[in-house]
């Protein structure tokens, strides 16, 4: 085994002589040919130096052929041809450069945007083209000149935010909006008014196609937009065109028994509709204009019904008669018109149909009030100011012969805010004070007990602020205006009508008419507290109990409600 790694070891030797015998042989080649290519670069660069040399000899004074400033090419010019010929471009195309496009033309001044062009560094700039930087350089630049030319930028300066200042305004004349397709309707005729394109001016990028003409010495700048098409296009206003020509083809009648009526062709125009649409453009009737032109037609056929109503005689309710009325069936009639026009049908029947009354003579004669079902009464003697007894009367007059029909709710303000009252003493502020409709609340507070005696179900009622003279603490209820109402609804199966009065004998009264109900009602109330509040003000405290039976059997019996009242200042009279 060792004899192998020796004999092994022998052959590596050997290799690596040979390998490094090689190598210095290989080495040898190598420097050689770097030595002769270093000779050719030299000889090279020496050529092209006489070649360069030689070139800029030749042209001495003049600029290089395929030298361009902006667009202007001045290859082949001295200096001052070259000055010349930029001067005289520049005084002719940069004075007033023209933005033009959209058959539209504008001016944009030099002296308006600050343009200073500088011919002698301009010249300069295109004689150096060639001539500057390193031998490889100014060949690279010779190379191009006289292959794919060099253009070189102009020295000019100007104020750009004046140029898109400009364009700005410019949009103002050159923009302007699309317009649909429509269709004009005019004594009976019909016609297309087409489409118009809009255009919307690209002010910025205007703007730059002027910086770009500055510098390229070049006059004229084109304006940058784009179109804008119109949503609804011509064709689909012809379409439009052809139906409303199919609805004005002729004269429409109408008939309803022996009635007959005629609409011309103008008429006809006058009722239909043309409007935009998300599908293009929207041809129909318009029910407005539809109902306004058939007045005649409505008049004549239509007729309102008459409620059948109640009214006290002798201390009976009896019913006054309903009507049956008429009326056309609009919709019907509409519907057949839309799509019988456009389809060239040019009669149609007017279906009319019985409108009966809300409450007809049968329902009422059913349904009215035959017995009564609760009354109260409030002395109103203890105060004589006339302007009070006279709002408490007028306030009674207006209530009187309010019917409520069944699971209705009564407003006592609704009824009362408008009327005119007098000035008399009111509550207010806690005292007491002189303001319109004084009184009102003793006639809310007699109805408000009737209602509470008759079994109606009380939505809202609202103690005052004292004791009162005219009724038992814990039974009345004032109203205020757009703050404080009396409501109560009718719970009971059939109609109830109210009736109130102010009668010579100094009371109050109510009475509230209605189906028998079988109810009893039964009111008391008890001082429960007779002290001072918090602040020393005079106060009591009232618990109103109420009893309701039905057939003997007891509906509800406990407390109803709880009052506090609290004592009155004095009253000052100013």
């Amino acid at each position: 085994m060792r004899s192998k790694q020796l004999k092994t070891g022998a052959v590596t030797e050997l290799g690596r002589r040979v390998r490094l015998s090689g190598d210095r042989g290989r080495g040898k080649a190598r420097g050689a040919r770097e030595h002769r290519f270093v000779e050719i670069v030299i000889l090279l660069c020496a050529v092209v130096s006489i070649l360069v040399a030689t070139d800029a000899w030749a042209n001495q004074g003049q600029v290089y052929e395929g030298v361009e400033v902006g667009s202007v090419s001045v290859g082949g010019a001295s200096r001052d041809e070259v000055e010349a010929i930029l001067n005289e471009r520049s005084s002719r195309v940069l004075k007033k450069i023209l933005v033009r496009g959209d058959g539209r033309d504008l001016t944009v001044d030099s002296e308006e945007i600050a343009l200073q062009f500088d011919a002698a560094a301009t010249v300069e700039s295109a004689y150096q083209v060639g001539r500057q930087g390193n031998i490889l350089e100014r060949l690279a630049d010779r190379v191009d000149a006289a292959t794919i030319g060099v253009r070189v930028r102009p020295e000019v300066d100007y104020r750009p935010e004046v140029v898109r200042e400009a364009m700005k305004q410019l949009s103002s004349q050159v923009d302007k909006e699309s317009t649909n397709a429509s269709v004009s309707i005019e004594e009976g005729n019909a016609e297309v008014l087409e489409a118009r394109k809009g255009y919307r001016l690209d002010a910025e990028a205007t703007a730059q196609n002027v910086g770009e003409a500055v510098e390229a010495l070049d006059g004229e700048a084109e304006l940058v937009g784009r179109t804008i098409e119109p949503e609804i296009p011509t064709q689909e206003a012809e379409q439009a065109v052809s139906k409303v020509r199919q609805a004005l083809s002729g004269p429409v009648t109408l008939t309803a028994g022996e009635q007959k009526w005629i609409l011309s062709p103008e008429e006809v125009g006058r009722v239909l509709s043309v409007s935009p649409s998300a599908g293009g453009i929207r041809v129909g009737v318009d029910r407005d204009r539809l109902q306004a032109s058939l007045s005649n037609v409505y008049g004549a056929l239509e007729q309102e019904p008459v409620e059948a109503g109640f009214v006290l005689e002798g201390g009976m309710v009896n019913v006054t008669e309903g009507r049956v009325g008429r009326k056309i069936e609009e919709q019907k009639l509409f519907v057949a018109l839309e799509k019988g026009l456009f389809e060239g049908r040019r009669e149609y029947e007017v279906p009319v149909v019985r409108d009966k009354p809300d409450l007809t003579t049968a329902e009422a004669e059913r349904l009215k009030p035959t017995a009564v079902l609760g009354e109260y009464a409030t002395d109103y003697t203890w105060d004589t100011d006339p302007g009070r007894r006279t709002n408490m009367a007028r306030a009674s007059e207006a209530i009187s012969g309010s019917v409520v029909a069944p699971g209705e709710v009564f407003s006592y303000n609704a009824v009362t805010e408008p009327l005119n009252y007098e000035d008399a003493k009111v509550i207010e502020n806690g005292g007491v004070e002189y303001a319109e409709g004084g009184g009102l609340s003793q006639v809310s507070s007699t109805l408000y007990m009737t209602a509470n005696l008759a079994g109606l179900e009380i939505v809202e009622a609202n103690p005052h602020y004292a004791e009162l003279p005219y009724i038992r603490p814990g039974f009345d209820t004032t109203v205020w205006f757009g703050a404080l109402d009396l409501r109560f609804e009718n719970n009971t199966d059939g109609y109830v009508l109210v009736e109130q009065w102010q009668d010579e004998d100094g009371y109050n009264r109510a009475r509230i008419y209605g189906r028998p109900t079988g109810k009893e009602v039964e009111m008391t109330s008890e001082k429960v507290y007779e002290g001072e509040d918090p602040e020393g003000k005079p106060t009591t405290r009232w618990v109103v109990y109420k009893t309701v039976t039905r057939n003997e059997e007891v509906l509800y019996d406990g407390v109803f409600r709880r009052v506090t009242y609290k004592e009155l200042d004095p009253y000052e009279k100013e």
